[in-house]
């Protein structure tokens, strides 16, 4: 392999890491899910499975067993994970049929290793794999996040776009590449597709873990951390009661446009779009 190829597989998996270790943090603050672990984890096998298969100089069927069972994994978390993370009204049936389907392939993963015949399944792999991931990025760009994180939904629109179109074309490739007898490396796209996928979570872990206050911070100093004057704290604590922008311009004896700028400053600092995520972010 090439030193530039090489270079991407150790930030590829330096990333993943990170963002495994991250996710079990978030878990155990109870701000991410396991699904989402999961998905991680079978990412991490999945680029094992490829760097073996490209430091192997003979794919064996160990080998073959190993990636193809890498490959279900992921179609089957990519999935559980979007759906766990999405609002949407998609009924349960579709997340069983998902797992039925991967238990079907990992069955017959296994009768292929007994009986030789794993070449019959690796298209059918794939093509599980790569329906699961498109499905799921369609999921995402038409889906809002059930937590409002800052330009989340716009982020995670467009990296569901690039993922759409290059990982199908990617895959496809080099699967056709080795149909045809050709020796290729594992190359730029799967590194560089990796490292996208893990730096986007865990940058959305790392604004997770950006909300959560330690118990023993005072309410008081919730508002100082996030640079609130003296007013704004007045005019967010009666957001937070549910106070109407009338009724807080009378408590606090300042016009109602004063207090659209005042609450316009606060959804600034906060980071935040509305009353129900800055409730989330002060108090939750």
């Amino acid at each position: 392999m090439e030193t530039f190829e090489i270079a991407l597989l150790i930030i590829a998996y330096t990333t993943i890491i990170i963002t495994l270790f991250l996710e079990v943090i978030c878990y155990s603050k109870r701000i991410e899910h396991w699904e989402s672990i999961a998905f991680t984890g079978s990412l991490l096998l999945l680029i094992i499975a490829l760097t073996a298969a490209n430091f192997t100089s003979q794919i064996t069927n160990e080998t073959d067993v190993f990636t193809l069972v890498t490959m279900v994994l992921v179609g089957l978390t990519t999935p559980l994970s979007v759906l766990q993370e999405r609002k949407n009204n998609i009924p349960d049936v579709w997340k069983r049929i998902v797992i039925g389907l991967s238990i079907l392939l990992l069955l017959l993963i296994l009768a292929g290793y007994l009986a030789s015949l794993l070449g019959y399944l690796q298209y059918a792999v794939l093509g599980f794999m790569l329906i699961s991931i498109i499905c799921s990025m369609q999921v995402i760009r038409q889906t809002k996040p059930k937590l409002g994180l800052p330009n989340r939904e716009r982020t995670e629109r467009i990296f569901a776009v690039t993922i759409v179109v290059v990982l199908p074309i990617s895959f496809v490739f080099n699967h056709l590449s080795i149909s045809s007898g050709a020796t290729i490396s594992m190359g730029f796209t799967y590194p560089l597709m990796f490292i996208v996928i893990a730096t986007s979570k865990m940058w959305d872990n790392i604004q997770r873990l950006s909300l959560v206050k330690p118990e023993n911070v005072s309410e008081e100093q919730v508002y100082k951390n996030f640079a609130l004057t003296k007013r704004e704290t007045e005019v967010a604590r009666l957001l937070i009661k549910g106070q109407t922008y009338v009724q807080i311009s009378e408590q606090l004896y300042i016009s109602v446009p004063t207090v659209k700028t005042h609450t316009s400053k606060i959804y600034h600092k906060c980071k935040v779009k509305n009353r129900s995520e800055l409730i989330h972010t002060l108090i939750s």
